[in-house]
């Protein structure tokens, strides 16, 4: 399940860009093999800081897609691969849509805004999070700890828990 979600962040890292199908799914497989090979052998190493795989499932495979598109710019191969049937008219569809150089440019420009804005965010909330005092790590993951939550739906998910169906 996690792969899959891999394979979307990696290929979709290059939303903006005319990609055929078998590059993307090549990104794709890409991203999940590095996602598993991170979720085995980096997820380990981090776990107390990174609970829910964060890193393995979104940061290594958008990265991994960040710089296939930029080599994929750089080399200048994704202003042949035009799949429009109006491609005369991509200037005005897309107006955006930058020469060899812009387009590398840009995937560069955003992939550190998006480093940035990551490092920003993780900072602050750690600040936040350690001025706020720690949480039993017992109840961390329960939301009747935070939240009032009806009786029966405090114990799912437990082994010996009763599933009740509504």
């Amino acid at each position: 399940q996690d792969g899959v979600l891999a394979a979307g962040v990696a290929a979709s890292t290059p939303a903006c860009m005319f990609i055929p199908p078998l590059l993307m799914m090549i990104v794709g497989a890409g991203g999940t093999l590095i996602a598993t090979l991170s979720f085995r052998f980096i997820q380990p190493l981090i776990e107390d800081q990174d609970t829910q795989g964060v890193t393995s499932l979104h940061l290594f495979p958008g990265l991994w897609g960040a710089l296939v598109f930029e080599i994929v710019c750089i080399v200048g191969i994704d202003n042949s691969w035009v799949t429009l049937n109006n491609s005369n008219m991509l200037r005005e569809i897309m107006p955006h849509y930058g020469e060899q150089w812009t387009s590398s440019a840009t995937q560069a420009l955003v992939t550190g805004f998006s480093l940035l804005t990551g490092l920003l965010g993780g900072a602050a909330t750690g600040i936040i999070a350690k001025f706020a005092g720690r949480i039993a790590l017992a109840g961390s993951y329960s939301d009747h700890v935070f939240w009032i939550v009806p009786d029966d739906f405090t114990h799912i998910g437990e082994v010996d828990a009763d599933i009740k169906v509504m």
